[in-house]
């Protein structure tokens, strides 16, 4: 069963700031501490997840699939999916990752599409998609979504409480834009590689 919003929000709230002088001192506060210690805490389980992203590429053949789980980061272990792609050097080009993340704050987890636009190497623009996936990327997104829930027995978040404004801070994200998204998963869904 799915967490309320204001369950997450609480849980959120131990380990975000719900104002903006923290960044401005030297010393850690009390969310930090909690956040870095659960991060020690949740490092022993990185072995599971890495051999969880090889099922993942062992189930979609012709996809790569990575562990994106930058320490401290996110509040999430990541797994980012690129489904094959036409390469073309001198014009404008889509590629597509599926990307699921498994919070470490909550049993819940997410799965959502980001579309980068590049020219040759420099990419021109992001676009996220938090709702359904796209048509052709649907059957990725139900597989990671699947193994998520078959391996950690997390539930999905529904968009609408992904979607519930915070009072928090979370890394560069601050209120009225911060959600519950961000707080449980990444502050930057857009920003990755």
């Amino acid at each position: 069963m799915t967490p309320s919003a204001n369950d997450l929000l609480a849980i959120a709230r131990r380990y975000w700031g719900s104002d903006q002088a923290y960044v401005f001192r030297q010393e850690r506060t009390a969310e930090d501490l909690r956040y870095e210690a659960l991060w020690e805490e949740k490092n022993s389980e990185r072995p599971r997840w890495g051999a969880f992203v090889k099922t993942l590429r062992e189930a979609l053949p012709g996809c790569d699939a990575r562990d994106y789980t930058p320490p401290l980061a996110n509040p999430s272990f990541g797994a980012l999916v690129y489904p094959p792609y036409e390469r073309i050097m001198h014009k404008p080009r889509f590629i597509w990752t599926v990307a699921g993340y498994l919070s470490i704050l909550a049993p819940v987890y997410t799965v959502h599409c980001v579309r980068h636009q590049y020219l040759g190497k420099h990419c021109l623009d992001s676009k996220v998609f938090l709702g359904p996936a796209p048509l052709e990327l649907r059957g990725i997104a139900d597989t990671v979504a699947r193994h998520i829930e078959a391996e950690y027995g997390a539930t999905a978040l529904p968009l609408e409480v992904a979607q519930t404004p915070v009072p928090l801070y979370v890394n560069f994200m601050k209120p009225p834009e911060t959600t519950l998204f961000h707080a449980l998963f990444t502050s930057e869904p857009w920003n990755i590689p």
